[in-house]
């Protein structure tokens, strides 16, 4: 997974409006996608996710 791929997922993430309450089995499809595409774990793909916002 690129940095790209992160942005482009952060994305789709921000347009939620409300993403630990109603938004949230939108948010957990978006990740489960995303982890399906690039053969990742959905708990892997979180970690990378967290580490980039993290360090911005």
């Amino acid at each position: 997974m690129t940095i790209i791929d992160i942005k482009h997922l952060d994305k789709r993430l921000r347009e939620i409006t409300d993403p630990f309450g109603t938004g949230f089995p939108i948010v957990k499809k978006l990740f489960a996608e995303a982890a399906h595409k690039h053969d990742l774990t959905v708990t892997g793909l979180v970690r990378k996710y967290l580490a980039w916002k993290w360090s911005k």
